[in-house]
């Protein structure tokens, strides 16, 4: 079902308690399917907030921080204890804000061939994007020609990008 379809008013706002081994992909699935949610409030295991609101160059930076930045300024809104529930579950919760963004700007990529650059860029998370993007660019020499076209370091490390960066690379698909 698409938004359009859905009698009333499209919603604009989503507050959930997500399951925890589902999480990111059911917050991502939501905001590409409904494009009017502007706020998002979720409860999710507090690993996975911190995975969500990360920077660039932060140690647990990496897909999903970026995947949620291309649709939404993300940020830590609490702490939730185990001892607030009944039995009181192994692990920690955390509030995830999300506020609606602007897409990054692309002339050319979609937002599956970024999020392709993405999954490439930290498949191999400790490998240079030069040797990390040479399957998704078919050849170490066409991953650094696309990174330099892009304006970005074939030394760099995937966890030193923001999602605009991204972006730029996919741009340059060889």
């Amino acid at each position: 079902m698409h938004v359009t379809e859905l009698p009333g008013p499209a919603p604009t706002a989503l507050v959930a308690n997500l399951p925890y081994n589902v999480a990111v992909p059911v917050l991502l699935n939501m905001l590409a399917r409904f494009p009017t949610i502007e706020r998002t409030l979720v409860m999710v295991q507090s690993e996975v907030a911190d995975r969500l609101a990360a920077p660039p160059g932060s140690k647990v930076y990496g897909v999903p921080s970026v995947k949620a930045a291309w649709y939404a300024h993300v940020k830590r809104a609490g702490a939730i204890g185990r001892n607030v529930f009944w039995p009181a579950p192994n692990v920690d919760s955390g509030l995830v804000s999300l506020v609606r963004r602007a897409e990054p700007l692309t002339t050319t990529a979609s937002r599956e061939e970024v999020f392709a650059v993405v999954d490439a860029a930290f498949a191999q998370r400790r490998k240079t994007l030069r040797a990390a993007l040479s399957g998704w660019a078919g050849s170490a020499p066409a991953a650094e020609a696309a990174l330099t076209a892009a304006g970005i370091s074939p030394q760099a490390r995937g966890e030193s990008l923001t999602v605009e960066d991204f972006a730029a690379i996919a741009e340059h698909t060889p």
